[in-house]
């Protein structure tokens, strides 16, 4: 037998001091009574009186007491099997962390907003798989797909312009990488891209018509303004300065909407620009919640049955007797009638 409230049984230590006060409590007024009468007189007054019936009743009581003891410390037995189906949707992240990213065009910085976006994404899930790819110039698995929502917020808040060493940004071989991270079993694939759009190895495009031919939906969301803004860095000496080319202009990293918009209706997806009110990432799951979810993990395990209510009967029946033993002077008088 198993017990899912155990500590409760403590309480059934009280019933021997419930014994020993009846007891006690008897003796005593036997005595008292002495006091100033003899023991023939005690038996003629107490003449009416059922003992017997008097100490069912206190029975009664106890067990009443103790089958709804045993009943809240939820006895348990006869173990059930029982299989859970979890089916869900499987997303790959793929986050800019290139140079530009640090761009302050959105407060406190692009990549920081970004990641507050892929959070509260995130929260809004439900049972479904997700996986991290950061990218700048090469690109790297930082979280394979998994429904552990607080392990992939970890990840995402590690992320920064220094956890890819190799400069530059490449968008395909972000997408590529993502796309590997999929069981050949899945059937609706969702990558959702976030970047400012600025592909330097001008791949985004042709990986995007690749994926979209192997059932992959692509939702970019792009991140910065058109105007752009110039990319603030540490000199040498550790002093902040703005990025500057070769010619010694600074550098204006703008969004790239055409690029972007271009990717996402090259693989079954569309493109958002991020806004304060992450109206994006609403319809972002609306969509992809539409799809046709597939079996995640099947999981078995056997538990034991909650046998309490059987101890409450129990404890009801005792109860009920108590209250039909009568044992003083209404006792004579149903018998007189």
């Amino acid at each position: 037998m198993n017990w899912g409230q155990p500590f409760f049984l403590y309480a059934l230590l009280l019933i021997p001091l419930f014994v020993s006060f009846i007891i006690i409590a008897s003796k005593q007024r036997i005595k008292k009574f002495s006091r100033f009468a003899s023991p023939t007189l005690y038996k003629f007054f107490n003449s009416k009186f059922s003992l017997f019936h008097w100490n069912m009743k206190i029975i009664m009581l106890i067990f009443t007491y103790f089958f709804l003891v045993i009943a809240i410390a939820r006895p348990q037995w006869d173990k059930e099997t029982q299989i859970i189906r979890k089916e869900g949707i499987d997303i790959v992240i793929c986050i800019d962390v290139s140079k530009s990213m640090d761009a302050i065009d959105l407060k406190p910085s692009r990549l920081e907003r970004a990641k507050s976006h892929i959070s509260m994404f995130i929260d809004e899930l439900k049972g479904d798989r997700v996986g991290i790819v950061a990218f700048a110039g090469k690109s790297m698995v930082l979280c394979p797909l998994t429904d552990d929502y607080t392990a992939v917020k970890m990840f995402i808040s590690t992320i920064s312009t220094e956890t890819i060493a190799a400069y530059g940004t490449n968008i395909g071989s972000a997408l590529e990488r993502a796309q590997k991270l999929f069981p050949n079993e899945t059937k609706n694939k969702t990558i959702i891209l976030i970047s400012d759009g600025e592909d330097l190895e001008d791949t985004g495009i042709s990986i995007a018509k690749k994926i979209g031919k192997k059932n992959v939906n692509l939702f970019t969301i792009g991140i910065g303004s058109i105007d752009g803004s110039p990319i603030q860095v540490l000199n040498a000496y550790g002093e902040s300065e703005y990025a500057k080319d070769d010619m010694g202009n600074i550098i204006i990293s703008k969004m790239d909407v055409e690029k972007l918009s271009k990717m996402s209706e090259a693989a079954n997806g569309k493109f958002y620009p991020i806004t304060p009110q992450q109206t994006e990432i609403q319809d972002i799951l609306q969509q992809i919640t539409g799809n046709e979810k597939h079996l995640i993990a099947t999981k078995k395990y056997s538990k034991y049955k909650e046998q309490y209510h059987f101890f409450v009967i129990l404890a009801l029946i005792c109860l009920i007797i108590d209250i039909l033993i009568i044992y003083g002077e209404n006792k004579e008088r149903n018998k007189k009638v």
